[in-house]
C-alpha cells in the first residue's frame, strides 16, 4: 500500500500514514531503530509504500520504504489548518439555554380579542 507521512517523531521512533485506499490511518513503529539521534526515516510529506497489518482492530505498518521525499507537503498543510478550524470552532461553541415562557399571543389571536 501507498501512503503519505502526516506525522513522525524521531524520537519516539514513530510514524502515522494517511493510506491510499482513504480508509482508517496506518501507524508505524520502528521498534529496530537503535540510535535516537539518527535523522528522521520519514518525514511529514513523504511518499512511502509498505505492508498493512491489523493488530488489535489497529491499522500497523511493516517494511516501509521511502518512495519520494516530501512528495505531498500541501496534504499536512491542508490537514493542520483543517484541524485548527475545528478546534477554533470548538471553541466559538455557543450553548443556548431556553427557559420555558408563556406563549406569545399571535396576531391573528390579537384581532380576534380586539
Amino acid at each position: 500500500m501507498y501512503g503519505v507521512v502526516i506525522w513522525s517523531s524521531v524520537k519516539e521512533k514513530k510514524a502515522v500514514f494517511w493510506c491510499e485506499d482513504h480508509g482508517d490511518l496506518v501507524f508505524f513503529h520502528n521498534q529496530e531503530a537503535v540510535d535516537e539521534n539518527a535523522e528522521p526515516m520519514f518525514g511529514a510529506g513523504d511518499l512511502v509504500q509498505f505492508d498493512v497489518y491489523l493488530d488489535v482492530n489497529v491499522r500497523k505498518a511493516r517494511n516501509p520504504k521511502l518512495i519520494r521525499e516530501k512528495a505531498n507537503l500541501e496534504l499536512t498543510e491542508k490537514l493542520r489548518h483543517h484541524g485548527s478550524l475545528s478546534r477554533a470552532a470548538e471553541r466559538r461553541g455557543q450553548v443556548l439555554h431556553f427557559s420555558a415562557q408563556p406563549p406569545v399571543p399571535t396576531l391573528s389571536a390579537q384581532i380576534k380579542h380586539a
